[in-house]
């Protein structure tokens, strides 16, 4: 059972991706997103660009137990805690993983534009709590992105 991913080549180097549906019935929403395979990430955590499209009012949520750091420093984290990404193996079937889903929220306000701007281009990430599952094959020379169940 392959979930087959791709290449965003909107990034220097093309980073590797894969197509989720994120669904939460709590929040009354199923969604398609990109998310980025991130090995250096430990949760699978949304973003800025990804809050605003789906209309998340993060004042509803619970706050995570701890804010998540990264290149861009300190973000404000709350939780979603019934999500499910929903993925599509190559022969078509449904691969479904409850989580815990961090969300990130920068405070937009007390950033530049420029530095706003570059927040919003940052993608929604797949986590180590998610890529641990499977095997993952990223190899660019082949154009191939997968993860794979472990036999």
């Amino acid at each position: 059972m392959r979930i087959m991913g791709y290449f965003d080549d909107h990034f220097e180097p093309p980073a590797p991706f894969v197509r989720v549906v994120l669904k939460s019935e709590s929040l009354g929403f199923s969604y398609p997103l990109g998310v980025h395979i991130d090995t250096g990430s430990s949760v699978t955590i949304v973003f800025d660009r990804d809050v605003e499209l789906l209309g998340i009012d993060v004042e509803k949520l619970m706050r995570a137990e701890r804010n998540v750091g990264g290149i861009g420093g300190m973000v404000d984290t709350y939780v979603i805690e019934d999500a499910e990404l929903l993925f599509r193996t190559e022969d078509r079937e449904i691969r479904a993983e409850r989580l815990r889903l961090f969300v990130g929220k920068h405070d937009l306000a007390r950033l530049s534009a420029s530095e706003s701007e570059l927040i919003m281009r940052v993608p929604s990430l797949l986590g180590r709590d998610i890529i641990q599952k499977f095997r993952l094959v990223c190899d660019k020379g082949k154009g191939k992105v997968y993860l794979e169940r472990r036999e």
